[in-house]
């Protein structure tokens, strides 16, 4: 690159700060402008560049004052008078340098944010096109959101998904606010993990602290376990909660059979009380936003189960900023909702009293792809808003691209990952088999191979299987990862328009902008339409 070039830029930045800040009109169009940020007579951008495979290529530029521009890692420099031009990489000593200056690409609170959207990117070049569709929206993204489990699968760190998110927000210019989710941490190790990486919130998952075993206790032995507990504990239990009804709205009660109070007491007591050991050890000092998950069960919270929870926080002085409950139905990877959409706004009216009678906001888990419910949420949801959750069907997202750019290769990787499912049936809950409800590979054809993105049992196959793909190695050498990437980074523009729609949708029934799914869906333009310009 030329640096002389780029002085030349900055200058004419800098007279642009003088008149209309129009950056749109630069006369280099590498300079991408709203990246552009100018302090006083400091300058700062991202300027993008394509290789000569035609992949797009960023640098940081930095135009300081040589005296304090040596906070940044610096690949090439210029002196101009008592500045300095500086080029560098995208890298964590320049991300830490911007951050010094500018405190909003540091993750915040969502405390103050009625609505906020989880966006976890398993591959960690998604969030641009996502911040392009939020601003102006009125929603907090929640950017850097990946589970252990996740960062395992991906062979990632939270530091380098930390970083992916923070240098977006630079890039895209989006001074709004967002988040960071420290996702599905089980133990304080992975809370202080996430803690020092610098995420604004944690989201603790109870699994290994709740006893599901208990739901399926004949009365008999669940009356003897629960008489085994302390006479102490028996007394507050029963004279709390047995036989008593607690209004949590207007017409809205939650009321205590033996049974409730037992199954309540033997499942959730012990992910209570880890909780408020994470609460006090880890949440108070570093000033977390607190999430509790208690959907990572196989049985529905009920009512009962989730007042039980949030009421005992309460008696602790603890209040989450939100808690995900398992609703009615089922919640599936990559899917629609599937159950009775009356019943879950019967609930979903109750579990959203509660919340709002505690204080909180309800969490939404594998919320990626629930048109058929988000409308019931986004109208029903009051004074505390929503908090939804999405990661995995970006990377069906990027699959699409795949799909249309070279379909031969897609259908390579359905069939590898249709042939070895079984690899991840210990990790997720999905209805997709390979028992005859997802399409065969061999009734997959270059003229068909966009179906498997539009099929429910064929996205679950993708969906689970993307660490495998992306993993496997034959001979010291990725079998698919290298030319996935080659693909999907050549045409990053297109997985940035697919992205849009896919996420649009979501946001359009969640704000009541359309009503039903088949309005969401007819809004936007037809992805395969959307191909054809790229």
């Amino acid at each position: 690159m030329d640096l002389q070039t780029l002085l030349s830029d900055v200058h004419e930045i800098l007279d642009h700060r003088d008149t209309d800040s129009d950056y749109s009109k630069l006369s280099d169009k590498e300079v991408y402008a709203p990246s552009i940020q100018v302090d006083r007579r400091n300058v700062y951008f991202i300027l993008h560049e394509k290789d000569n495979d035609g992949k797009l290529v960023k640098h940081l530029v930095v135009y300081e004052n040589r005296l304090t521009v040596g906070d940044f890692d610096a690949e090439q420099s210029l002196d101009d008078d008592d500045s300095t031009l500086i080029v560098g990489e995208l890298n964590e000593p320049n991300n830490v340098a911007l951050a010094k200056r500018f405190q909003w690409i540091r993750p915040t609170s969502r405390r103050n944010y009625k609505y906020t959207f989880g966006l976890g990117d398993r591959l960690g070049n998604a969030s641009n096109a996502h911040l392009r569709l939020f601003k102006g929206r009125g929603i907090m993204p929640v950017l850097a959101q990946q589970s252990i489990r996740e960062l395992v699968l991906m062979h990632r760190t939270n530091t380098d998904v930390f970083q992916s998110a923070s240098w977006a927000v630079f890039e895209e210019g989006f001074t709004y606010g967002w988040g960071a989710d420290g996702d599905h941490v089980k133990t304080p190790y992975e809370v202080d993990y996430a803690v020092k990486v610098g995420c604004s919130m944690i989201t603790l998952d109870c699994t290994e602290e709740i006893h599901n075993d208990v739901v399926n206790l004949e009365e008999a032995e669940l009356d003897k376990r629960f008489n085994a507990l302390d006479p102490d504990q028996i007394k507050y239990f029963n004279d709390t909660y047995l036989d008593k009804d607690f209004e949590v709205a207007d017409g809205v009660k939650v009321h205590f059979t033996k049974k409730d109070v037992e199954e309540s007491v033997l499942t959730f007591y012990d992910a209570i009380l880890f909780a408020a050991g994470i609460y006090k050890d880890f949440v108070v000092p570093y000033n977390l936003d607190f999430e509790i998950s208690m959907d990572e069960t196989p049985y529905q919270t009920t009512p009962e189960n989730h007042f039980f929870f949030a009421n005992e926080l309460n008696r602790r002085d603890i209040t989450p900023t939100t808690m995900a409950p398992r609703f009615y139905g089922e919640f599936q990877k990559a899917i629609d909702y599937i159950g009775d959409t009356d019943r879950f706004e019967r609930e979903y009216v109750v579990h959203e009293s509660i919340a709002e009678h505690f204080g909180y906001k309800l969490s939404i888990h594998s919320g990626s792809d629930k048109l058929s419910v988000y409308e019931i949420i986004g109208r029903l949801s009051k004074k505390h808003g929503w908090h939804v959750k999405t990661a995995g069907t970006n990377w069906l997202e990027a699959l699409r691209v795949i799909a249309h750019k070279d379909p031969d290769f897609m259908l390579e990787l359905y069939k590898f990952a249709y042939e070895n499912l079984d690899d991840v049936k210990d990790f997720y809950v999905f209805n997709a088999q390979t028992d005859g409800t997802a399409p065969k590979p061999e009734t997959m054809t270059k003229a068909n191979v966009m179906d498997l993105l539009n099929n429910d049992d064929a996205r679950q196959v993708l969906h689970t299987m993307y660490g495998s793909i992306m993993n496997l190695k034959h001979n010291f050498h990725y079998v698919y990862r290298d030319k996935f990437w080659d693909i999907l980074l050549k045409n990053q523009d297109l997985y940035d328009k697919y992205l849009n729609i896919h996420i649009a949708e979501h946001l359009d029934l969640l704000q009541g902008v359309v009503k039903t799914k088949a309005e969401a869906q007819e809004k936007h333009e037809p992805k395969e339409d959307i191909s054809k310009n790229y």
